[in-house]
């Protein structure tokens, strides 16, 4: 499989993504996946689930689902000030523009990938967005709900090969809307880096937001 980078090297990185130790917040225990699937240089564990707008939901017990942003979300947008979940209680559901995004004078919304009512949320990403950039799938959870309706949602949701699929194609996405702002791409075998709106903020925030989180 090709990969594409860009003649600024700062958009792509061959470092390997590392991520050590566990985490716990109040209670409840992150269990740090084991097994992880690399598109490109997006990571996404093997058994969770993914959205179509760059949200993960990892089904635990009792209905419960832990909620996240994806990788690629993360890679795009770049080190977040601010992520803000619904209040605890709070319901809502499928597709709903829940959880709430920034990054200095930029703001952005991302999709919940179930619907549910709030348990619990992760309070250390109201001051600390970058929290999830550096590690989006233990520490930077975002919240946690139980899922009346999750057989259904579920059927709205990519896993396992679906979902590496579907990546594989926001990353050639990217990589066009990359070439038709900045120029052409060349081929050399690189990954996709982090902060891609940082380092190019002419492809523009509304566009990025807008193209894959689709809000």
């Amino acid at each position: 499989m090709q990969v594409f980078t860009h003649p600024l090297w700062l958009l792509v990185t061959s470092a390997a993504c590392a991520v050590t130790g566990d985490l716990q917040f109040t209670v409840f225990a992150v269990v740090r996946p084991v097994d992880v699937l690399d598109i490109k240089g997006v990571k996404l564990p093997q058994g969770y689930y993914l959205h179509r707008g760059h949200c993960w939901a990892k089904i635990e017990e009792d209905a419960t689902v832990r909620i996240g942003l994806d990788d690629f979300a993360l890679r795009v947008l770049g080190p977040l000030d601010r992520i803000e979940a619904p209040l605890i209680g709070k319901q809502f559901t499928q597709d709903t523009a829940a959880i709430a995004l920034s990054r200095g004078a930029y703001s952005a919304r991302a999709l919940a990938p179930v619907g549910g009512v709030v348990t619990d949320v992760n309070p250390r990403l109201r001051e600390r967005g970058s929290l999830a950039n550096a590690d989006p799938y233990t520490e930077g959870w975002v919240l946690r709900v139980h899922a009346g309706n999750l057989r259904q949602d579920l059927r709205g949701l990519m896993i396992g090969e679906q979902a590496c699929g579907f990546l594989d194609q926001e990353i050639e996405r990217l990589y066009q809307v990359i070439e038709e702002k900045a120029g052409p791409l060349a081929t050399d075998g690189g990954h996709l880096g982090s902060d891609i709106f940082g380092h190019l903020p002419q492809l523009g925030w509304e566009t990025l937001t807008a193209g894959f989180l689709h809000t």
